[in-house]
């Protein structure tokens, strides 16, 4: 394709964050740029638009549509206002000025900036892209400002309401509860306390063609979607909606931050960087449901909805042996004493798929409920008769290894980001010496392609490491989970998905003790409780 062949790219980028009054609008750089482009000769003009769009990233719909006719080789001019309306990173734009475009043999045009390729680079170009960046700087160090100021006085940090409030009509500060959106959060609770994961929860209203959080605030300003997309509920909302402590009727502030003014990716703020405000509206749910949902969420079992297909005990049956999962089989049988009847048994998952690799360790379901039972009321009655006893055993579980761990997990932690430092560092004075002639185009790619990487994969670690620290911390809360689980019974007469979930962290079958029951050996089985793991707790 020849050069006058080429696509003129007039680009334009306007956030509310560095506005120039009407000046720098979308329609008056459009103005601008046609009008320029035409006095030019500049033909096969098209525009590429970002609007609201922060300069200091260059992840933009518009920008990136450009860079790919630019990568096919379509464009042959790229012209913009100004140097701030192309970006505001100064490496980045160091980076597409001085590698990317002429590699790709494009021609670039500031028209306020005085700059064109074409005439040769300003020594001063760099010096003024930093300006631009501090200048951005400058815009996110008061806006951040205002919102910190905001936030440590009490007042929301978020724009809007979350699903299941609404605005006071005479105080736009204040939520009140928005009953019909309410009711769903109550529900979602409710049924995921009762033993319902988030898929269930979401099929469930999926089918009911329940408005999903986003489509409801829709129809009430008049935005629709397809009928599908509306009812469709992803799991991920339910589970975003159990976490927010809102619902209790608090204001929590700065819930997330961003690492740089430069970044969009938003991370989770450690608890004590977090601002709770307790009773600033009315509660949708009762603090003591939040934290019963808290405790399930924070476990590391899934809890399922026992189905046809998953029994009660699914995620905490394991084989002695091989410590494989416990399967159920279901049979119809019939006997004198109970006439036709569903046979629940349990057996090895590694043994029924690999012949010879364990043995089967079958054993009937009713026996794991009549132990199971046992040993839970055994526990009761130790805890409530020797409570000093329990409470140091639960002292002394909570602390050693998962405190050892997470301060491993820390100290980790402060490593990476220590790293991700020095990398910024490195890259930032990699360009410099791009800049300076110091090394050459080949160079400078190689090096900081394989920062880039390095940065990739450390970041994704620390995410882990993340996930990890909070694990640990949750660690430590169990104990005080099983100590409200023992004050909150006195005696368990049947095993329910509840009464597991308040003690039971896994159950081990394990080999034959000799006795029979209904033609079948009866096995070990160890029980192992939550925090404080397996202790047989006898009568007395």
């Amino acid at each position: 394709m020849a050069q006058a062949d080429k696509i003129t790219a007039l680009y334009c980028r306007f956030s509310f964050d560095d506005r120039n009054g009407e000046s720098d609008s979308v329609a008056h750089q459009k103005a601008i740029l046609t009008e320029y482009a035409n006095n030019h000769g500049f033909s096969n003009q098209r525009f590429y638009v970002d609007d609201g769009v922060s300069g200091t990233t260059f992840d933009r719909n518009g920008f990136q549509v450009m860079l790919h006719d630019i990568e096919k080789g379509l464009v042959g001019t790229v012209i913009v206002k100004g140097m701030s309306r192309f970006g505001r990173n100064y490496l980045l734009v160091g980076q597409y000025l001085e590698i990317i475009f002429p590699e790709n043999n494009i021609r670039f045009i500031a028209i306020d900036d005085n700059v064109d390729s074409d005439k040769g680079m300003s020594d001063m170009m760099p010096f003024r892209n930093i300006m631009n960046e501090w200048y951005a700087r400058d815009i996110s160090r008061k806006v951040r400002a205002v919102i910190q100021n905001k936030g440590n006085n009490g007042e929301r940090t978020t724009t809007n309401a979350i699903y299941g409030y609404k605005k006071d009509p005479n105080d736009s500060k204040k939520w009140i509860i928005d009953e019909p959106a309410a009711q769903i959060v109550r529900r979602i609770f409710d049924m995921y306390i009762s033993g319902m994961g988030f898929s269930e929860i979401s099929k469930i209203f999926t089918a009911e063609k329940i408005l999903r959080p986003t489509a409801y605030l829709g129809y009430k300003i008049g935005v629709h979607c397809e009928d599908f997309e509306e009812y469709f509920w992803h799991y991920s909302t339910i589970r975003s909606i159990l976490r927010h402590q809102e619902y209790c009727g608090d204001t929590i502030n700065f819930r997330t931050c961003k690492i740089s003014y430069k970044a969009k990716k938003k991370i989770n703020n450690p608890k004590e960087k977090q601002k709770v405000f307790y009773n600033t509206h009315d509660p949708i749910i009762s603090r003591e449901k939040f934290n019963e949902a808290q405790l399930i969420l924070n476990s590391r079992k899934r809890r399922v909805l026992m189905t046809m297909h998953k029994s009660i005990y699914f995620d905490y049956l394991f084989c002695g042996t091989c410590k494989h999962p416990m399967r159920i089989n279901r049979s119809k049988v019939k006997s004198k004493n109970k006439g036709e009847h569903i046979r629940k048994v349990y057996l090895c998952s590694l043994a029924t798929k690999k012949k010879g690799a364990c043995t089967p360790h079958l054993i009937h379901e009713s026996l794991i409920d009549e132990y199971v039972i046992e040993q839970i009321n055994n526990l009761l009655r130790f805890a409530k008769i020797h409570k000093k006893e329990f409470e140091e055993m639960l002292r002394i579980s909570s602390d050693g290894k998962a405190k050892a761990e997470f301060e491993n997990v820390k100290s980790e932690m402060e490593s990476i980001q220590k790293r991700l430092s020095e990398i910024d560092m490195y890259i930032q004075s990699l360009f410099e010496s791009k800049i300076k002639g110091e090394i050459d185009s080949e160079l400078f790619g190689i090096l900081s392609e394989k920062y880039r990487t390095e940065k990739s994969e450390l970041n994704a670690k620390l995410e882990e490491l993340v996930e990890k620290e909070v694990n640990l911390k949750n660690s430590v809360d169990r104990s005080v989970k099983l100590g409200t689980s023992v004050n909150k019974y006195d005696i368990i007469s049947e095993v329910t998905p509840e009464v597991l979930r308040d003690f039971i962290e896994r159950i081990e079958i394990g080999d034959k003790t000799g006795e029979k029951i209904e033609n079948t050996f009866c096995r070990r089985i160890a029980i192992f409780f939550i925090c404080i793991g397996e202790i047989y707790f006898d009568k007395n």
